[in-house]
């Protein structure tokens, strides 16, 4: 299963208050022919959701998450800051 670290969910509610998105929206991994990407979304009927302290923070169509089943979202620490990525 798709697993989201603690770690991942603070920065994603970080990245959504940012953003000042309100409390329907969450982050959504897409697929892009260079990666994967996120972007701002509203939950739909068949997604997997992930929560952070009570606030959905990302969402995954069927298909994203039988692709990143194996898969971890973590983050680093980079010069610019704490970043997201997969492992």
């Amino acid at each position: 299963m798709f697993t989201v670290t603690e770690a991942a969910g603070v920065r994603l509610a970080e990245k959504l208050a940012t953003k000042r998105a309100n409390d329907d929206i969450a982050m959504r991994f897409v697929r892009k022919r260079q990666g994967w990407k996120l972007r701002l979304d509203k939950p739909a009927r068949g997604d997997v959701v992930f929560a952070h302290a009570g606030r959905t923070v990302l969402v995954l169509d069927a298909q994203a998450a039988q692709l990143l089943l194996h898969r971890t979202l973590d983050t680093r620490d980079t010069p610019a800051g704490s970043r997201l990525y997969l492992r």
